[in-house]
């Protein structure tokens, strides 16, 4: 049984659908396809990156439990730049801002 290598994420703030690697995040694989995706430390202390996980799972990397609390992650938020892809993936960004 193969392992499938990437995902397809959508992104709902600009109606993008892209290749995501298993082993990439939903920010790096936003950048590699030249989106202009909101973040600031890509390191998940910020919080610059929250999205809503529109549709899809995601695994989360380490990070400050300040930038992304148990009560958004139950909310369906996560961190773009901690947040690894477990299937086909939707998200919208929540910040205004630009990378």
């Amino acid at each position: 049984m193969a392992r499938v290598k990437s995902h397809r994420l959508t992104i709902a703030n600009t109606r993008q659908t892209i290749d995501c690697g298993t082993s990439q995040t939903i920010l790096e694989a936003a950048i590699m396809a030249g989106i202009d995706y909101p973040y600031a430390c890509a390191t998940g202390n910020c919080g610059t990156c929250t999205s809503h996980l529109d549709a899809g799972t995601v695994s989360l990397l380490p990070r400050s439990d300040a930038s992304l609390s148990q009560q958004q992650a139950k909310a369906g938020q996560t961190l773009a730049c901690r947040a690894r892809p477990r299937s086909d993936l939707t998200v919208t960004w929540l910040s205004r801002g630009g990378g």
